[in-house]
């Protein structure tokens, strides 16, 4: 008994669902927790992005596998050539491999916690490196506040922790980035299912 799956059961009606295509906005505002995101079924929203979608074609099916050409800071680029990567929504944190990430988190003045996490200093956000990934010949920088995450302390403060996290994930799947809600948080994610 085959069962078809949620997405291609929407996508097999035309005249309901013409583009076969779903997207994901995703609030990064912890003050508007009525307002966390939405997800578009076979269109896009443009209220949530202007210009023009940048379209990266799937090195695999197994995961939204993409090329990652290069990830830099201030011109100076961290990665040895192209890397796969996975646009993953159920990825709290923008994950790679750990040489790299580490390199990262002392560039932009992490300090380490437990568990692979970086605590950074809230005052020093506004002054933190654009990080820069390539997609397709295309960078897509994230700032500071984009890649920081301000959370209330308890004690009437914040902690800001790094949204970066090493995660080594070995061949043949690996090495690989996740871009995960860090990434999808500052920029429109559309899926093309077709």
């Amino acid at each position: 008994n085959k069962i078809s799956q949620p997405m291609d059961q929407i996508f097999a009606n035309s005249a309901i669902c013409p583009n076969q295509l779903f997207a994901f906005w995703l609030s990064r505002d912890v003050n508007d927790i009525a307002n966390g995101g939405e997800i578009t079924l076979c269109d896009t929203d443009s209220n949530h992005y202007s210009g023009s979608i940048a379209w990266e074609p799937l090195v695999s099916e197994d995961y939204w596998r993409i090329k990652l050409g290069a990830v830099s800071i201030s011109g100076t680029t961290y990665t040895n050539g192209p890397m796969d990567s996975i646009v993953d929504t159920g990825t709290s944190l923008l994950t790679g491999p750990s040489d790299i990430i580490k390199k990262i988190q002392h560039k932009i003045g992490g300090i380490p916690l437990i568990n692979g996490e970086y605590e950074v200093v809230c005052s020093k956000i506004p002054s933190l490196p654009n990080i820069t990934f390539t997609l397709g010949g295309q960078n897509f920088d994230l700032q500071g506040k984009d890649y920081i995450l301000q959370l209330p302390n308890g004690n009437g403060g914040m902690t800001c922790l790094s949204g970066f996290m090493g995660m080594d994930i070995p061949a043949p799947a690996g090495p690989l980035w996740i871009l995960g809600d860090v990434f999808i948080g500052r920029f429109y994610s559309v899926f093309d299912h077709g």
